[in-house]
Order: structure tokens, then C-alpha cells, then sequence
């Protein structure tokens, strides 16, 4: 798992070592995630790092630009995403899922951050076979 952990995190580096618009940022649902987004233009490639009640799992998701909103001009732009991916979780068991996830926020203008609600539909592969649904709320630093 260690490994995995450091391949994750070393990846993540390299690939936003040379990114125009990343961010990483906090996630709050059952636990803390420490996320960061590749921005690819118009869509995302999203990871997190989670750690909640003595499991710390692994998530990756390709998110799609689904709509943006011109709400509040002065405020910053509304944006709405929707992605797929895989989450890998480790603590008592060991859990595999496939996972959805749509996410709903702001990314003010005159200041680098981001607020954001999303809810995250998990198909569990291992250990029991079921379907999930999360939801967090995120605050992110873009540079």
C-alpha cells in the first residue's frame, strides 16, 4: 500500500509540474481527502488522497466540463462537472470500486479558489458487492 501511496503522489507531481490551471485543495465527507486537479483545457483529471476512521484509500476520476454558469458576474463563475474513475481503499479490508462523480461550485474571480459540493456513487468490487453513495463538500487553491 505504501507503494502505491508514493507512485500516486509521484505521479501526481510530475504531471502538475507542467499544468497552466491546477489545483489542489481539502475534501470533507466522512473523513479529510487531500485532493488535487490536471486541468486538461475544458476537463479534469482529479486524485485524492483520503484518510477516514483508520482507512486511507486512493481515488482517480476523469471529470467532463458539463456546463458553466454566468450567475453572478462580479462573483465568479458557477460550473458544473461530471466524472468516472476507480477508488482503492485500504484499512481493515482492502476495497476496490468503480466510481461515479458529479460536482457542483464556484470559482471566484479575484481571488485563486474554488467551493464546491459534489455527491460520488461508488460500485463496491470487493468484499461485498453493493452500491454506495458519498458526498463531500471541497475548497481548492488554484494556480
Amino acid at each position: 500500500m505504501k507503494k502505491l501511496l508514493v507512485a500516486f503522489v509521484a505521479l501526481f507531481a510530475v504531471t502538475a509540474a507542467s499544468a497552466q490551471e491546477n489545483n489542489v485543495g481539502i475534501r470533507f465527507d466522512r473523513g479529510i481527502n487531500i485532493v488535487g486537479q490536471y486541468d486538461l483545457g475544458s476537463n479534469n483529471i482529479e486524485g485524492r488522497i483520503g484518510f477516514a476512521h483508520n482507512i486511507v484509500n486512493l481515488t482517480g476520476l476523469y471529470n467532463w466540463e458539463i456546463a458553466q454558469f454566468d450567475w453572478t458576474p462580479g462573483l465568479g463563475k458557477w460550473f458544473f462537472d461530471a466524472g468516472v474513475g476507480a477508488n482503492v481503499s485500504a484499512g481493515g479490508i482492502f476495497n476496490l470500486a468503480v466510481v461515479g462523480s458529479a460536482q457542483f461550485g464556484i470559482k471566484f474571480n479575484k481571488a485563486p479558489i474554488s467551493i464546491t459540493l459534489d455527491v460520488q456513487p461508488a460500485l463496491n468490487l470487493t468484499h461485498v458487492v453493493d452500491l454506495g453513495f458519498g458526498g463531500g463538500c471541497s475548497i481548492a487553491y488554484h494556480f
